[in-house]
């Protein structure tokens, strides 16, 4: 009786993440938690499988850079360089832990759990379908439904009515929402065609969605479409070489933000001047990133505490491109990381990133070509827009995982207890 619990909260999870973003996106968070609770029975059970899970390199090695990543956040707060914001930090590194721990229930579960790739390849399906029709009323709409949706969450008066009031809210306001839905959209549908391994499908699906991408604000989407298409076909004619050459560019330069950032920053200003909105936002993005770097040399192995850049209030850098006296996030995982909780948090992320490849490696050539593409596709969205302590885009990156590997596994017959 284990088993259906521990498959209702994959399902529901694959049903939901390719659209629950554009309603709430921390709805994920609760979704995350949800089906790890539902796991425990599964796992309690069959704890003669979950050792033998943990035997796995890459599970171990996963699961200790989670648990790494969550006990420097925790610990944080101690060797902060904001002690008047030891508080806020605390309860930020808590909501965050809650979030992260998710992942290892999960991860378990994929690991040992027979039987659902035939459920997570129809509840994803379906949650996608559901995804397009919710984008394709919005965009025919002028955004309707984002509107309605942002008068609810921003809590706003209504004297003339909803809709008048939805309508005259001006797009700054709401279209955020629209890059984070069609950011999980764009990674759901690569992770259903990995799970399915019909190999060139991969990058065809991605060129499709790609195209819709151009028809929205979604630069992010666009961005890890391009990755994910240029990985794959990397991947494919090079085989295990090519996920071995992605574990070290991505963990290579993750190892070396601090002075990559600064360097490629600097080419960038000798090279453009802004003219266009790609080459401003270049700019802007290599700018607020070099300013976030800039102060690991203050407390390299450690970092400056969780959430420093949000809690600091004031942005230090030079404002030629990024206009705001206050960053809310570096915008990047390889900068934040850093900046947060160091050398130490940045190898905990290695971790996490060669348990990815190495559970890659173990997989026939096509499904491994798109296995690592969606992998670098993760961590561009991460790289390059997201903030990696937001809980519950660390819970969607973690599901998606989930589903990934238990959709990958193959037979059916029970784990042993």
């Amino acid at each position: 009786m284990t088993r259906p619990p521990a498959l209702t909260g994959l399902g529901l999870s694959a049903f939901l993440i390719p659209w629950l973003a554009f309603v709430a996106d921390r709805g994920i968070a609760w979704l995350a938690g949800a089906a790890a609770i539902l796991s425990l029975p599964w796992l309690l059970k069959h704890r003669g499988a979950v050792a033998n899970a943990l035997s796995n390199r890459a599970v171990w090695l996963g699961l200790g850079g989670l648990v790494a990543i969550m006990v420097l956040g925790l610990l944080s707060p101690l060797w902060s360089a904001l002690p008047d914001q030891s508080d806020r930090m605390q309860q930020l590194a808590i909501r965050s832990a809650m979030a992260i721990v998710t992942g290892v229930p999960l991860v378990l579960l994929a690991a040992t759990l027979p039987g659902a790739r035939r459920l997570i390849i129809r509840a994803i399906s379906a949650g996608i379908a559901v995804g397009i029709a919710i984008a394709l009323f919005d965009l025919l709409s002028d955004h309707l439904l984002l509107r309605i949706r942002t008068v609810f969450s921003r809590n706003l008066d209504t004297p003339d009515g909803l809709l008048a009031t939805a309508w005259a809210l001006t797009p700054d306001l709401f279209m955020a929402r629209f890059n984070d839905f069609w950011v999980v959209m764009t990674l759901s549908v690569a992770s259903l065609i990995a799970i399915m391994r019909p190999g060139w499908m991969f990058p065809l699906a991605l060129v499709l969605v790609l195209s819709l991408s151009f028809m929205t604000i979604s630069e992010t989407s666009q961005l890890i479409g391009v990755i994910g298409i240029m990985v794959y076909a990397f991947c494919h004619f090079t085989r295990q070489i090519g996920v071995l050459v992605m574990f070290c560019l991505t963990a290579g330069f993750l190892l070396l933000s601090p002075l990559a950032f600064p360097a490629i920053n600097a080419v960038l200003l000798a090279s453009l001047d802004g003219s266009n909105l790609l080459e401003y936002k270049l700019l802007e993005r290599f700018e607020i990133w070099t300013a976030v770097v800039d102060t690991v040399r203050n407390h390299p192995i450690l970092g400056h505490g969780l959430e420093f850049e949000r809690l600091n209030a004031t942005y230090s850098g030079p404002g030629d491109y990024y206009k705001m006296d206050h960053l809310w996030h570096p915008h990047s995982i390889f900068a934040q990381v850093w900046q947060d909780v160091g050398l130490l948090g940045a190898l905990a992320t290695v971790m996490m990133i060669a348990a990815l490849h190495l559970a890659a490696l173990r997989l026939p050539n096509r499904q491994r070509a798109a296995v690592t593409a969606l992998i670098a596709m993760g961590l561009g969205a991460f790289g390059a827009a997201h903030s990696i302590w937001l809980g519950w885009w660390i819970c969607m990156f973690i599901l998606i995982a989930t589903l990934v590997m238990a959709g990958s596994r193959h037979g059916f017959q029970e784990a042993r207890p």
